[in-house]
């Protein structure tokens, strides 16, 4: 059984390994096995969300107690990965700010809040029923009462989950540093410590003085000192802190009553434990961060004249290659900026040793994009997703941006452009229609997926063999226009003439298909591709 545990010296992080049998580690074991034919190669948590934040702590970690100098010894440390003993060492000066329980400081804690309201413990958990589903009885997906105890390694994991990922929660309840439910970006490998390795930043390409990491400082640590709470409004900003805690960051104000936990069974895992949290304290108002930007978040500008960046969130149609622009290239146009992470990877990785071990069986490296769609303080969705990372050299690269953002932006017109269509085919008035149509758009991103990267993957390979693209670039329209009229055809219930009216659906149909209509003149423009010479009158149509 385990009682209060220590985050770092305890065994508290579920894995699994390449055989596909699963264990419980302690954070330096994060590189048994590696070098091995069954290294541990994922997290394997209660929760899809509670993977993505521990694979977070874990470059949290090593990014604050292994920072390497520079490419060079990034690359060394890669190829030859830590003992576990040399990795216990380095994370020993920090095992004090990591009590999740007992006397002192308290991991992402507020030990000060006494007098602070009484939350039962399924509130750390994003995506539980709030008050007002359960007094309306509306708590129809997620029920009430599902998780009532939580042992201390789950509890630990909803923590930083919410810490991490922290929602609007009402007056005085902040949101995480990067927002409600931010989307993050980790870029895959084999074996978990390649994971996490790569999306380690080097000294050259922080903004930090390289002062030695020490367990009580709360600049790194901030509830190793007194919490700067935000009842004046007063915010945290860069200049106010170390770097790390970007991964550190504690919006809310919290305290996990383990004194009130009796033994039992965990609600999650299922796990035996001496102290089951059923309850923990909460107060608001806690550090309220302004101005960050976090290395494995991509950022947008609201506007082409604003200076100011904002973290990206996942909207409700998921993850689809719609997300590659802005993910894996920056979206020059709309002011999207990929995050650290993913923009120094091209350069430490050139091909080498390091890019193959990326690269894996696909022949590319992959990136993992994951977070909630929130509206407001209401989970929507948990959404994740893997893309490849597909670049050409630096000589190419500014081509091979423009014919990539070309690509996704025709495709977000042609998806626009069927989905209208359609609603011109069904009803009188379509721009009245309420209803949600996004499957059709989510089936176009479905359909058009594979061919968008091959279409990746060609233009690359086109020009760095010194080739043209007007083939590429044909053949994407082909595919978008195809796909156009297939969904059109099954969405619209044309072939079911007699049930509709006949002559509102031949009439959407041809506004689909006419090459000189204001969306497909759009697409090709968005394509480099030269309208015909014989104009037609234009047909005026409208995009919900």
């Amino acid at each position: 059984m385990i009682s209060i545990i220590n985050l770092i010296t305890d065994r508290w992080i579920p894995v699994r390994r390449r055989n596909g049998e699963r264990e419980t580690i302690e954070p330096w074991r994060i590189t048994d096995g590696d070098g091995s034919d069954n290294p541990i190669v994922s997290i394997a948590s209660p929760r899809p969300d509670f993977d993505g934040a521990l694979v977070q702590f874990l470059v949290g970690i090593c990014q604050t107690v292994l920072t390497p100098e520079d490419d060079e010894e990034w690359e060394n440390l890669l190829l030859n990965p830590p003992s576990e003993d040399d990795l216990r060492a380095k994370f020993e000066p920090i095992v004090p700010a990591f009590n999740l329980g007992g006397d002192g400081p308290r991991f992402m804690q507020d030990v000060d809040i006494e007098d602070g309201a009484d939350w039962s413990v399924d509130n750390l958990l994003i995506g539980m029923p709030e008050k007002t589903k359960i007094s309306d009885n509306t708590d129809w997906f997620v029920k009430r009462g599902t998780v009532q105890g939580l042992c201390p390694k789950c509890a630990a994991m909803a923590l930083f989950t919410l810490q991490t990922n922290a929602p609007g929660g009402g007056r005085g309840h902040m949101t995480s540093l990067r927002g409600g439910g931010p989307m993050t970006s980790i870029i895959l490998g084999p074996t978990l410590w390649q994971t996490v390795w790569a999306n380690v930043i080097d000294q050259d390409n922080r903004d930090d003085d390289g002062s030695p990491v020490i367990a009580r400082d709360s600049h790194r640590f901030p509830w190793m000192g007194d919490v700067r709470t935000s009842e004046a409004g007063t915010p945290t900003t860069p200049r106010d802190a170390h770097p790390d805690q970007a991964f550190w960051a504690m919006p809310r104000r919290i305290f996990l009553d383990f004194d009130n936990a009796p033994t039992g069974s965990c609600d999650l895992c299922g796990a035996e434990d001496e102290h089951r949290i059923i309850r923990f304290r909460t107060k608001p108002y806690g550090i309220k961060y302004a101005g960050w930007v976090h290395p494995l978040s991509p950022y947008y500008r609201k506007d082409k004249s604003s200076t100011d960046l904002l973290p990206l969130h996942l909207q409700p149609d998921g993850i689809t290659y719609q997300n590659w622009l802005g993910t894996v290239i920056n979206d020059k146009e709309k002011g999207a900026k990929i995050s650290q992470n993913v923009a120094l990877f091209p350069g430490r990785t050139p091909p080498g040793k390091a890019r193959q071990i990326y690269s894996g069986h696909s022949g590319r490296p992959r990136l993992w994009l994951f977070g909630y769609d929130m509206n407001n303080k209401k989970p929507r969705c948990y959404y994740q997703g893997t893309m490849p990372i597909i670049t050409a050299g630096d000589e190419w690269a500014a081509s091979f941006e423009e014919l990539a953002a070309g690509m996704v932006r025709s495709a977000g017109e042609a998806a626009n452009n069927v989905r209208w269509c359609v609603k011109i085919a069904l009803f009188d008035r379509p721009s009245d229609v309420k209803g949600d149509l996004s499957v059709i758009t989510a089936r176009f991103y479905q359909a058009t997926e594979e061919a968008f990267y091959r279409g990746l993957e060609d233009t690359a390979s086109a020009l760095s063999n010194g080739g043209e693209t007007s083939g590429i670039r044909k053949r994407w329209l082909a595919t978008l226009n195809d796909t156009s009229k297939r969904l059109f055809d099954e969405y619209s219930q044309i072939d079911f003439i007699d049930a509709i009216d006949a002559q509102r659906a031949v009439k959407a149909r041809r506004l689909l298909t006419n090459p000189f209509s204001k969306a497909n003149r759009a697409i090709r423009g968005h394509l480099g591709i030269a309208d015909e010479k014989k104009a037609r009158p234009d047909m005026r149509q409208r995009h919900d």
